[in-house]
């Protein structure tokens, strides 16, 4: 019985080609450009933080020149020194300290963006793979009985096995799975029934201490394991 294969490739590629198309517009020189700018902010406010002193200081030598009191000029000369290296002292440690925000912002952005790229990179790249795969089992319903045989190749161990497919795809490879499970290393109980519940490209193996999946699905998901 012909039947189509259905999956969300289509979907998922198109999902992964916005999100791609979204971070090629993603620039460098101008993550580099806004660092910059926090930069040139931050110094441009501390020298104004240090003019205003020194014109503080200015106001302070005047006042004691009017006076004409040599102690009182002495005494502002040192407390303009002072102030001019307090406000310098200022000016240095907060351009360090912006220096440091703007290195750690940049360098977090660009971890971000990089997660973000790896994540649409895989799943462009299992989009494209899940393609090729279904038109492949689509058009080669062998492809299945591959994947089923390795998968039994797992279960030595078992007493009795169940193979269980959807009812079309037992209509169409009822025969070859039949030969399959009647291999004499296999539990003499195997046996191949439908299951309405799976998909056309579903396969699972069923045992006492649990299940095996051996469709499309199993493998696409073993391969996002390896791209991770």
């Amino acid at each position: 019985m012909a039947f189509v294969l259905k999956s969300k490739s289509e979907q998922e590629a198109a999902s992964a080609a916005r999100k791609a198309s979204s971070l090629a517009g993603f620039n460098l020189d101008d993550l580099a450009g806004q660092g910059l700018a926090q930069l040139e902010h931050a110094k441009t406010e501390a020298q104004n933080v240090l003019r205003q002193a020194k014109a503080q200081a200015e106001q302070v030598l005047q006042q004691a020149r009017q006076d004409g009191h040599a102690e009182g000029l002495k005494q502002a000369e040192k407390d303009v020194d002072a102030r001019v290296k307090k406000e310098a002292s200022a000016l240095a440690t907060q351009q360090v300290a912006a220096m440091k925000r703007a290195t750690s912002e940049l360098q977090q952005t660009y971890q971000d963006w990089m997660q973000q790229y790896a994540s649409v990179l895989q799943q462009t790249i299992l989009a494209a793979i899940e393609k090729i795969v279904v038109a492949r089992v689509d058009s080669e319903k062998e492809v299945l009985l591959r994947w089923t045989a390795e998968a039994l190749s797992k279960t030595r161990a078992a007493t009795d096995l169940t193979v269980a497919v959807h009812p079309e795809l037992l209509a169409e490879l009822g025969q070859q799975l039949d030969e399959l499970v009647a291999q004499s290393d296999l539990p003499e109980r195997t046996t191949v029934v439908p299951d309405e519940s799976l998909s056309m490209s579903d396969v699972v193996i069923r045992q006492s201490g649990g299940e095996i999946r051996a469709g499309l699905q199993a493998q696409l998901d073993r391969l996002a394991e390896l791209l991770q």
